[in-house]
C-alpha cells in the first residue's frame, strides 16, 4: 500500500509540474510540458507520465516518458523495455524514457539500459535510457528553484541539517505554490520525507500545516487503504473478492460511505449482498 501512495504522489506533480519533475531529470531547457492522454496506449498499464516537452529553440515538441521507482527493482528493467515498446507502437517514433529511483535498496542499480534476445538469438532488443538517483542531487541546489521541485528535495542529499532544508521547503510551499494546490504539495512532501526519514520527527513539519488543508491526494490515499481493508475481509470471509465488486469499490471515495462498507463486509451473508450495498 505504501508504495501505491508514492506512485499517487509522483503522478500527481508529474500531472500538475512535469516541466519541474523533468529538470529534476536534467533537462534543463524545457520551457513547456504537459501530459499526454492517458489512451495513447490502451488496454495495458501506463508509464507514469508520458509527456510532451517543448525545448528552448526547438519547434516540435518531444515525448518523454517518466517512470518513478521507489527502490531500484530487476522489475524495472522489464517495464523499461515495455514502455518504449508500448510508447513506439502508439507514438510512431521512439520517445525518451527517464527513470526517477526515489531511494536505493541494496546493491542493484537500474543502470541506463538493457538487452534482452530471443531463444534462437535472432531478434535482440537493446534500449537505453536516463536514470537519475534522487539521493544523488544536491537538495540545496533545489531550494530557491520553481516551487514544483520542492516535494521532491527531501530525497535528495543535504549537506545542512534535514529540519533546515525541510523548513524551507515548508515555507517555499506556504508562500508560492497556489492555494488549492498547498496541501497536495505538502502532504507528498510528507511522504517523500518519510520515505527518506522514516519514524522521524522530521513528518511533525508537515502534519500541522497540512492538518489545517483539505487534500485530495490525502483524500485518495485514504479511500485506497480503505479498499485494501475491505478487499481483504471479503477474501478472508469469502475466498475471493469478484472484478465487478472491486471495480465498483475502487469507484468510491468517500471515507464515511466506505467504513459502513468495511463494517458491511465482516457482517453480510454473501456476496450477492454485498454486491447489492455498494450499488446503493
Amino acid at each position: 500500500m505504501a508504495r501505491r501512495r508514492y506512485d499517487v504522489g509522483g503522478k500527481w506533480l508529474l500531472q500538475n509540474y512535469p516541466v519541474d519533475a523533468l529538470r529534476v531529470g536534467g533537462l534543463s531547457d524545457v520551457v513547456r510540458a504537459e501530459p499526454m492522454p492517458g489512451e495513447v496506449v490502451q488496454n495495458r498499464r501506463l508509464p507514469d507520465g508520458l509527456l510532451q516537452a517543448f525545448l528552448r529553440g526547438e519547434s516540435e515538441p518531444c515525448h518523454v516518458l517518466v517512470e518513478i521507482a521507489t527502490y531500484p527493482e530487476r522489475r524495472a528493467l522489464t517495464q523499461a523495455l515495455d514502455d518504449l515498446t508500448l510508447a513506439y507502437s502508439a507514438l510512431g517514433h521512439l520517445p525518451d524514457l527517464l527513470f526517477l529511483v526515489l531511494r536505493p535498496k541494496g546493491k542493484f542499480r537500474i543502470g541506463d539500459q538493457h538487452e534482452v534476445a530471443s531463444k534462437l538469438n535472432w531478434s535482440r532488443l537493446d534500449a537505453g535510457w536516463r536514470t537519475v538517483e534522487m539521493w544523488t542531487l544536491p537538495a540545496e541546489s533545489f531550494l530557491d528553484a520553481d516551487v514544483g521541485l520542492l516535494p521532491w528535495v527531501p530525497l535528495m542529499r543535504m549537506t545542512s541539517p534535514p529540519e533546515t532544508v525541510l523548513e524551507k521547503c515548508v515555507q517555499r510551499i506556504e508562500a508560492d505554490a497556489p492555494i488549492n494546490r498547498q496541501g497536495d504539495m505538502l502532504a507528498i512532501s510528507e511522504l517523500m520525507t518519510g520515505l527518506r526519514f522514516p519514524d522521524s520527527q522530521l513528518l511533525k513539519l508537515f502534519e500541522g500545516k497540512r492538518a489545517m488543508i483539505e487534500s485530495p491526494v490525502v483524500q485518495r490515499w485514504k479511500a485506497e487503504s480503505l479498499h485494501e481493508a475491505i478487499i481483504a475481509v471479503l477474501k478472508e470471509r469469502f475466498d475471493a473478492a469478484p472484478r465487478d465488486v472491486t471495480k465498483l469499490l475502487r469507484g468510491l471515495r468517500d471515507e464515511k460511505r466506505l467504513i459502513q462498507l468495511n463494517v458491511l463486509a465482516a457482517q453480510c451473508h454473501n456476496l450477492d449482498a454485498f454486491r447489492e450495498a455498494i450499488k446503493e
